[in-house]
C-alpha cells in the first residue's frame, strides 16, 4: 500500500515548483471555458436497459459475515437479480445506502430495500417505481440518493421523475424506513435532463446538484431548499427554494462552477452552506459558498466566488483492469472520471471529499482514489493523499468522518493479477491530526470479492466485452447515528453470470452486480476524564518509576 500524503511545508516546496504552470493554467478563465475536457460528455451516466435475460436469482445471496472488529459485520444488499424480478433490469446499479437508528436503507436502479441493522436481515424489498407510487409519484428513472438525518430521525430519498427533466423528493413521515412517506416533485431542468442529481443536507438545507442536458452538455443547477420545507410537517416541498443556474454555451467567458456538484453534509450551525465540484475545464477541483441562508428561506441566498483547491498533478482515470481469461476484457471497467461522485462531509471545521484520478505516479496508467481535506472556511487543502497500490486500480470511492474526526473510505479494487484482482470491494479507517493529515488506523479491509474474474456487460459471458463497461457510479460511506464509532459502507460487486451451470436455470449468459453492505468499527476516542485519569496514571506510573530508579541508585552507591 502507499499513501502520498503532502504536508504543508511538502505543498509549499511543490507549489513553488509548478507556480508557472498553475499560473498559465489559472490565468484566463475565458479562454479555459471556451474548452471543457474533451472527454466528458462522452461519459454523460444514463443507465443502461438489459432486455431479456431475466432469470431471477434462484442460486441465493452470499451469507452473510460477523467479525470482531475493525470489520464487524458484512451482508448483501440489493442485486441486479432483484431489479429484474421486477422488471428493471438496469446497469449500473447506482449503489446508494444510508443507516439510521435502527435500519440500513439501500436504493439502486430498479429495486430498494430496507435491512435489520443488528443482522443483516432484509425486511423489505419492492422495484424503486413501487416506492415512488407509495410515495405519491408516478414512475421513477434511476439515479437515486438516499441519506438519514439524525436531527429530523426521518430518511430523505431524490431521484429522477417519470421524466428526466423532472426531479423528486421523499421523506419518510418517521423513523421507520417501512412506515409511510411522502413526495414532491419539482422541475430540474425544463426541456431537457437534470443528470446526475447529488444529496447533501446541512442544519439551514438540502442541496441537490445536477448536470443539465439538452441532449449536449448544458451547465448545472444547484437545487437550495429550506430544511424547514424539506421536514414539512404536510410533506415536503420546494417553498422558498433556490435555484442556482450556470449556463455552458461553450463559448469564452462560460462560467466554471463544475460539474457533479456536490454539497457538503454538516452537522455544524450557521448560515453558509458549502459546495465541492472537480472543474469543468482544469485538473483541479473547487469550491465555494452559499450564504444567507436560514432554517425556512433559501431565496436571499447567494453564492460567493469559486477558489479553486490547486490540488496535486492529475489526470482523468482509465479504465479498470481485471485478471479476465480473454484478454480483450482484462482492461474495461469503466471507473467514470475525477468527479466528486459521492458525498463530502463537514466536521470540526474541515471538508473531507473523495475522487477517482490518475495521478501519473506510476507509468501503468492506474487509477487511484483520492482524498482530500480542506479548511471549511478558506478551502485551503490541509492533506490530501492518493490510496493504491501497483499492480492495482482503486476507484469509486466514498467518504465520510464523525465528531472524533475518524474517517472511514470505502473503494474497489481490481488488477491483473489471477489469485488477488478480481474486483474487490475494500476499506481503510483513519484518525485526522491536528493538521488534518489522515493517519491510516486500519490496514486495507477485503469486505467482499466479486464471484468472478470477467466481469462485463452488454455481452454474455464467455464473449468480448461489448459498449460501455459500467460501473458504480458511486459508493457511499455513513455515520451510524446511534454509535459514532460504526461506520456502514456500500458497494458494488459482481454477482456470477446468469447461467444454468451457475444455479440459474434459465438463464441466458447476462453479467449481474450485487452490491455488499460492510460494518466498519473504529477504536472509540477516550473520554475528556478518560484521558485525564490516563495522563495522572501515567504520571503515577512514572513517578513510582523515578522512586524505583533512584532507590536503586543509593542502592548501587552505598
Amino acid at each position: 500500500m502507499k499513501y502520498q500524503t503532502e504536508s504543508r511545508p511538502e505543498r509549499l516546496l511543490k507549489a513553488g515548483a509548478i507556480a508557472g504552470a498553475l499560473a498559465m493554467l489559472f490565468a484566463s478563465a475565458s479562454l479555459q471555458a471556451a474548452t471543457m475536457k474533451p472527454y466528458w460528455e462522452f461519459k454523460k451516466p444514463k443507465m443502461i436497459t438489459i432486455d431479456g435475460d431475466l432469470s431471477y436469482d434462484t442460486n441465493g445471496k452470499s451469507p452473510p459475515v460477523f467479525g470482531t472488529g475493525p470489520y464487524i459485520m458484512g451482508f448483501e444488499g440489493i442485486s441486479q437479480y432483484d431489479g429484474a424480478s421486477f422488471g428493471r433490469n438496469f446497469i449500473p446499479p447506482d449503489t446508494m445506502g444510508a443507516v439510521g437508528r435502527t435500519q440500513y436503507m439501500s436504493t439502486s436502479n430498479g429495486a430498494y430495500a430496507v435491512f435489520d441493522k443488528a443482522t443483516g436481515n432484509r425486511t423489505a424489498l419492492m422495484s424503486d417505481v413501487q416506492f415512488w407510487a407509495n410515495a405519491g409519484q408516478t414512475g421513477a428513472n434511476g439515479d437515486s440518493r438516499i441519506m438519514y438525518n439524525a436531527d429530523a430521525s426521518r430518511w430523505v430519498a431524490v431521484s429522477f421523475g417519470a421524466s428526466t427533466s423532472d426531479l423528486q423528493i421523499a421523506v419518510s413521515d418517521s423513523d421507520n424506513a417501512l412506515g409511510s412517506w411522502k413526495s414532491v416533485k419539482f422541475t430540474g431542468y425544463a426541456g431537457g435532463t437534470a443528470d446526475y442529481p447529488t444529496l447533501a443536507l446541512d442544519k439551514n438545507a438540502v442541496y441537490i446538484g445536477t448536470n443539465d442536458f439538452a441532449p449536449s452538455f448544458k451547465g448545472t443547477t444547484l437545487n437550495v431548499i429550506p430544511i424547514a420545507s424539506v421536514f414539512n410537517a404536510g410533506g415536503p416541498t420546494v417553498a422558498n427554494m433556490k435555484q442556482f443556474v450556470t449556463p455552458y454555451n461553450g463559448l469564452p467567458g462560460d462560467e466554471d462552477r463544475g460539474f457533479a456538484i456536490q454539497g457538503v453534509n454538516s452537522r455544524s450551525a450557521g448560515s453558509t452552506g458549502k459546495v465541492v465540484a472537480a472543474s469543468l475545464f482544469n485538473y483541479d477541483s473547487m469550491g465555494y459558498k452559499v450564504n444567507g441562508l436560514s432554517t425556512t428561506d433559501a431565496t436571499g441566498s447567494t453564492t460567493s466566488g469559486v477558489t479553486y483547491l490547486g490540488q496535486a498533478a492529475y489526470t482523468s482515470p482509465g479504465p479498470g483492469r481485471q485478471p479476465a481469461s480473454i484478454v480483450a476484457n482484462r482492461r474495461v471497467i469503466d471507473t467514470l472520471d475525477e468527479r466528486i461522485s459521492s458525498s463530502a462531509y463537514e466536521a470540526n471545521g474541515k471538508i473531507y471529499m473523495v475522487q477517482t484520478v490518475n495521478s501519473g505516479l506510476d507509468p501503468d496508467d492506474e487509477a487511484r482514489v483520492r482524498y482530500t481535506v480542506l479548511d471549511a472556511d478558506s478551502f485551503a487543502i490541509l492533506s490530501q493523499g492518493d490510496i493504491g497500490a501497483a499492480g492495482y486500480d482503486y476507484y469509486q470511492g466514498s467518504i465520510a468522518v464523525n465528531e472524533d474526526g475518524q474517517v472511514v473510505i470505502g473503494y474497489n479494487r481490481s488488477g491483473l493479477d489471477p489469485t488477488t484482482g478480481k474486483i474487490s470491494f475494500m476499506a481503510q479507517s483513519f484518525n485526522t491530526d491536528a493538521s488534518g493529515n489522515l493517519v491510516a488506523l486500519s490496514g486495507e479491509l477485503l469486505l467482499k470479492e466479486s464471484l468472478t474474474d470477467d466481469y462485463h456487460n452488454g455481452s454474455l459471458y464467455g464473449q468480448a466485452a461489448a459498449g460501455r463497461q459500467r460501473w458504480g457510479d458511486y459508493s457511499q460511506v455513513s455515520v451510524d447515528p446511534e454509535d459514532s464509532s460504526k461506520f456502514w459502507v456500500i458497494g458494488e460487486f459482481a454477482r456470477e453470470y446468469n447461467l444454468p451451470e451457475f444455479g440459474h436455470p434459465n438463464g441466458t449468459g447476462g453479467s449481474r452486480w450485487g452490491t455488499w453492505i460492510g460494518v466498519i468499527q473504529v477504536p472509540a476516542v477516550p473520554e475528556p476524564s478518560t484521558w485525564a485519569m490516563m495522563i495522572l496514571g501515567l504520571g503515577a506510573m512514572g513517578g513510582f518509576a523515578a522512586r524505583r530508579r533512584r532507590a536503586s541508585e543509593r542502592s548501587l552507591a552505598a
